[in-house]
């Protein structure tokens, strides 16, 4: 059946597009929040290009973040959704 393969291929889509979200989350949560601390630990000289500073970049990924989690809600409700319509678009 071409539907049933549809919505396979609808809940595949959609368990990879939750995967990325996680991998996301994770990427943050690890990689950046590492990197930020290294910045703040870093001895910068005054004549180096201007960056920003360690407590800007906190705040630029704790936005980063709240965002990524209301993107996770609003695609949950989505999957709410599309479990109610049998996963079709």
């Amino acid at each position: 059946m071409q539907v049933a393969a549809i919505n396979r291929a609808a809940q595949q889509n959609y368990a990879t597009f939750k995967a990325a979200l996680v991998l996301l989350q994770e990427t943050v949560d690890e990689q950046v929040r590492g990197l930020i601390a290294k910045v703040e630990d870093a001895d910068i000289p005054g004549t180096a290009w201007a960056v920003p500073s360690a407590d800007e970049l906190k705040s630029l990924c704790d936005k980063a973040v709240r965002e990524i989690e209301q993107f996770s809600k609003d695609a949950k409700d989505y999957e709410a959704e599309l479990i109610s319509r049998n996963w079709r678009v």
